[in-house]
């Protein structure tokens, strides 16, 4: 008995294609991830940014907020190399 190992590839190579998805059918929907915070989450946010905010405003009024010139450095040559315009 001879077998043909050609046509044993062509079979399991025919039940293979049968299983995968239709690329066209992968390609039309693109799965993407979702992140929903909870309205207490949301609330929590909310408050921290409020607070920083009147930490800053009261740092500002009273003359004692400091700029971090190295930050701003930083800052300032990370959005020049990405070809931001700072000027506008």
């Amino acid at each position: 008995m001879k077998i043909n190992p050609i046509n044993r590839i062509d079979t399991v190579y025919q039940a293979y294609q049968k299983q995968q998805p239709n690329r066209s059918e992968a390609t039309k929907q693109p799965q993407t991830d979702k992140v929903e915070l909870s309205s207490e989450a949301q609330l929590q946010i909310q408050k921290e940014k409020d607070a920083k905010i009147e930490q800053l405003k009261s740092q500002i009024a009273n003359g004692t907020y400091k700029v971090d010139s190295e930050k701003l450095a930083e800052k300032l040559l990370s959005a020049w190399k990405s070809g931001a315009k700072i000027d506008e």
